[in-house]
């Protein structure tokens, strides 16, 4: 049981660090997305959980343009 605990862990690390530069992207690309809709004034909601990146888009700008767009599409509701 120690071991697969240990092993969950490992690729949940690797995972996470991989996912890191997008995650960033997410959350900066969430806000100013919801600031386009609501006023630059307006104060960000915390961003939804980061999302699994689609495959080859692992990079911030990838998390930032998927963010930004799902900053807008909640914005507006």
């Amino acid at each position: 049981m120690k071991k697969l605990t240990i092993i969950i862990s490992l690729i949940f690390l690797s995972f996470t660090s991989i996912q890191d530069p997008y995650c960033d992207g997410w959350e900066e690309g969430y806000c100013e997305g919801w600031q386009s809709i609501k006023g630059q004034l307006a104060m960000c909601p915390i961003a939804p959980i980061c999302p699994i990146p689609e495959v080859l888009e692992n990079e911030y700008n990838d998390g930032y343009n998927r963010g930004f767009l799902k900053g807008r599409v909640d914005a507006k509701r």
